[in-house]
């Protein structure tokens, strides 16, 4: 008789533990987009353009732009700013997909600039996991959205991305 209740305890508490995993890997999901952007922002300080690079994926397109392109817009930038504080407002993720929703403060000893991103250039905001780590991917996107002022958005029926 005792046998019964400890094996519906046991049944409970692994339901339980099997229903968090999804949460879990959300989470776990978001902290490392997170870390990714820390150590771009870190990287940028430093001026250690292939460290940025490394979280780069090979198939990356965003508004027409290869990575070569992304390789030199972060050339221009740490040309012009000394330091990158990425603030992450928020990240959705979607399956394999996620967009980070963040505040991109760059600054030098003569200038400060901020970008709402994905809004303004979004060039770190796209992510895609390809073979179980986050990179950015661009929004796979061959022009720039023209009269659109809503962030890209994640397809939720097809896993692709659009305006």
């Amino acid at each position: 008789m005792t046998k019964l209740p400890l094996l519906l305890l046991i049944i409970l508490i692994a339901l339980s533990l099997s229903s968090c995993d999804t949460d879990d890997d959300h989470t776990l999901s978001q902290k490392e987009i997170r870390d990714i952007l820390y150590d771009i922002s870190l990287d940028f300080q430093l001026g250690n353009v292939p460290g940025i690079m490394d979280h780069v994926h090979q198939d990356y397109l965003h508004k027409g732009q290869f990575s070569w392109h992304l390789n030199q817009e972060i050339l221009d930038r740490i040309g012009r700013f000394q330091i990158l504080d990425i603030e992450v407002v928020y990240i959705e993720i979607d399956g394999d997909y996620a967009i980070a929703h963040t505040l991109d403060h760059y600054s030098s000893s003569t200038e400060q600039y901020t970008y709402q991103e994905p809004e303004d250039t979004g060039y770190f905001s796209y992510f895609y996991r390809s073979k179980g780590s986050w990179l950015i991917y661009g929004n796979q996107r061959w022009f720039k959205a023209k009269n659109n002022p809503k962030p890209m958005e994640l397809a939720t029926d097809t896993g692709e991305l659009f305006d």
